[in-house]
Formats: structure tokens, sequence, C-alpha cells
């Protein structure tokens, strides 16, 4: 009977572990085709959306061009499908974040704030994953990188959801603190990676 019951556990770990590497895979192939998306943006005919129709902060999209304002960013919005981009600029950073106004959340996005050459030596690159590892168990963001082969490079993202509707009391400061997260993340980031560099050079 122990043999039954192990064999089923072991079948169980089997599926599970199949199940995980395939949603893993799937997450991985739908950021990698975001990326791509985003890279190749100036170049689609997307319909660049009217403003005028987000005025009322009833509609989520409306809400986070009027809360943008009113932290004195300059949002350019345009339709993909289903969805509203925003892009705008935050104490120097580019940002972007993708919302719906049948969806209570939003995402939002900081995209290639760190690269390296997909040609650096197999330590940097090793310290850049572990790092990013690392992050991904403190921070507020998601922290994620791709693999550009035509220009070369492998770069660094963050990415956010949050819930974002009316009722958030003082949502400017509330986006504002989400926000400053991302920068806080980069941080974290760049600091993790200079230490990494120290004991490298300090091991030669």
């Amino acid at each position: 009977m122990s043999i039954g019951i192990t064999i089923a556990t072991v079948m169980f770990c089997f599926y599970l572990y199949q199940y995980i590497e395939e949603k893993k895979k799937t997450k991985e192939e739908e950021e990698n085709r975001f990326f791509e998306e985003l890279k190749n943006s100036d170049n689609h005919n997307e319909v660049v959306a009217d403003e005028a129709e987000y005025l009322d902060e009833r509609t989520i999209t409306g809400l986070v061009l009027c809360t943008l304002r009113k932290i004195r960013c300059e949002p350019e919005t345009e339709v993909r499908g289903d969805n509203t981009w925003v892009f705008f600029t935050y104490q120097g950073e580019r940002f972007s974040i993708e919302c719906n106004d049948s969806c209570q959340f939003i995402v939002l996005y900081d995209t290639w704030w760190y690269q390296i050459s997909i040609y650096s030596d197999v330590d940097e690159i090793a310290d850049l994953h572990r790092t990013i590892n690392v992050a991904n168990q403190h921070a507020n963001c998601s922290v994620i990188y791709t693999v550009d082969k035509e220009i070369e490079q492998i770069g660094v993202h963050s990415k956010r959801n949050t819930l974002f509707i009316p009722q958030i009391p003082y949502i400017d400061q509330y986006l504002m603190s989400v926000l400053n997260d991302f920068f806080k993340v980069q941080r974290f980031v760049m600091t993790e990676l200079e230490k990494c560099k120290v004991r490298e050079e300090q091991n030669i």
C-alpha cells in the first residue's frame, strides 16, 4: 500500500511540475510578445485616442489621465484593441500604463531602464539574473528581462498591476507612491550589481 501511495505522490509531483513549467512558459511568451510590440510601437498604425473621450473621471482611463495631470504629467494616449495605453514622463523616466475601462486594475510599465550586451561576460549575465531574482522577492514591482537579438541587448524592465478606482483617497499621492516604487527597485538592482562587480574585482 505504501508503494502505491509513493507512486501516486510521485505522479502528482510530476504533473504539478509540468503544470508550473507550462504556466511559466506561457507567462514568459506573453511578456516577450508585449515588449516586442512595445519596442515596435513607433512603427505601427494604431489609432491615437482622442483624450476628450476620457475627461470623465468615472472611467478608469479618464481617472488615470486626470490623476496624471494632477501630478503635473502630460499624458499621451493610444488605443490598441480594447485597451488604452497612456504614455508619460515622471521625474525624467518614461512610463506607460495599460488600462481598460472594464477592469479596475491598471498595469504600469517602466521599460529598458537598464541593459547590457548579449555578449557580456557570463558572470555579468549570471549576476544580472541573480539580482533580478532577489529583487522580485522584496520589491513591489515585478522585474523581468528580455533578450533583443536585433539590437544585441538584454533589457531590464519593471511592471506592476495595481487597483485604480475613484474610491482610493488621495489618489494622486497614491499614484506617486506607486511610481516611486519603480525608482526604489531600480536603485536596489543597480546597487546589487555594483556589489557584484566589487566582489569580482576583489577576487581577481
